[in-house]
């Protein structure tokens, strides 16, 4: 079943990494197209981001494997200037208590005047995944591409599955069930958007991979975004603490942290910004888009406000949590909302 296009082989491909060895983005691309091909038995792949795992991940490698699901992924047709609001999932502090923010700041950034495509899935470890929630609220999650572009063309926002968009992921899918950790498939979802969006703002649970995750973006022709660590263990903007951020403009990587209170936000506990099930999420939105004040609503606006920065509605941080802030308050973002999940129910 060895099919893998490098002149070893798999076998070359894992002595090299169980060597210690770096992998250049051919490499790592041939063996990740061979796997989503399902060319590769379940052994090899299970070795092959064992192996990654073990050694650790560089930029390099990581590029090759971002080019092997794009080509592997169904083609989004999307605006040009359309934005991403994602985080790479799993964080320990949100397992039991899941609160979907990114979810819930694209009805308000969108609402703000953004056009947004947010890429997601269900839930793998957590009480609710950004596509249950959606499921919940009406919003047709199956929706085949065409329905997902001519709703993103229409209202300005849209949600793309990721199963609808990556089926050649249905090849690892008992592989990473059975394997029960996180591997490099984590960190390739928000880097493999359907519609190559070149605007985003992407979480990540370890601070350590900032700056290759906003390489990656550069690489594979990101205009402006920003990747997040939230207070150490959050993958997204978060309230309770200093967030770490990698800001990606051009050609220029630059590097800073930004508390709550830098952007008129005020400082919240964890306790504060606990969700629950899709059903406690959707409670927990209507009530933001209701207008009521409450820490959920502080973390919201500033997550929606970082996608207000990135499509360059607004001129910084600051700036966007006032225009996430007025969208709330005088119901445009509600108006959203109700604009999306209308469209989306049967005639």
């Amino acid at each position: 079943m060895d099919k893998l296009a490098v002149r070893g082989g798999w076998a070359e491909v894992l002595e090299t990494l169980t060597d210690g060895h770096d992998l250049n983005p051919a490499m790592s691309q041939a063996a990740l197209g061979s796997i989503l091909a399902g060319q590769a038995s379940d052994s090899q792949a299970a070795a092959f981001v064992i192996a990654l795992r073990l050694k650790g991940l560089t930029a390099n490698e990581l590029l090759g494997l971002v080019t092997a699901m794009r080509q592997a992924a169904t083609s989004l047709s999307v605006p040009e200037h359309a934005v991403d609001i994602v985080g790479t999932g799993g964080s320990s502090a949100r397992r039991n208590h899941a609160l979907n923010v990114s979810t819930m700041a694209c009805f308000v950034a969108a609402g703000a005047g953004v056009t947004v495509c947010k890429h997601g899935s269900v839930k793998a470890s957590s009480t609710s995944g950004s596509f249950d929630l959606l499921d919940h609220l009406g919003v047709p999650v199956t929706a085949a591409p065409q329905q997902v572009s001519e709703m993103v063309h229409k209202h300005g926002l849209g949600f793309a599955f990721a199963k609808t968009f990556h089926p050649a992921m249905r090849h690892v899918a008992q592989m990473r069930s059975e394997l029960g950790i996180s591997t490099v498939f984590n960190l390739l979802g928000p880097l493999s958007h359907p519609g190559r969006v070149k605007r985003q703002v992407l979480g990540v649970l370890d601070e350590s991979l900032g700056s290759m995750m906003a390489e990656v973006l550069q690489a594979t022709g990101s205009v402006r975004s920003l990747v997040v660590n939230g207070d150490g263990h959050f993958d997204e903007f978060t309230t309770t603490g200093a967030n770490h951020v990698w800001e990606l403009n051009e050609d220029t990587i630059s590097e800073y942290t930004v508390q709550s209170s830098d952007v008129g936000l005020q400082p919240a506990e964890l306790r504060q910004l606990r969700g629950g099930t899709p059903s406690d999420n959707a409670r927990i939105l209507k009530d933001v888009l209701a207008g009521e004040h409450s820490p959920c609503r502080d973390i919201v606006v500033f997550n929606a406000a970082a996608a207000l920065y990135v499509s360059g509605h607004a001129a910084d941080l600051c700036e966007g949590v006032a225009a996430a802030a007025a969208a709330i308050d005088d119901g445009r973002a509600a108006a959203k909302f109700k604009a999306v999940t209308t469209q989306s129910q049967p005639s």
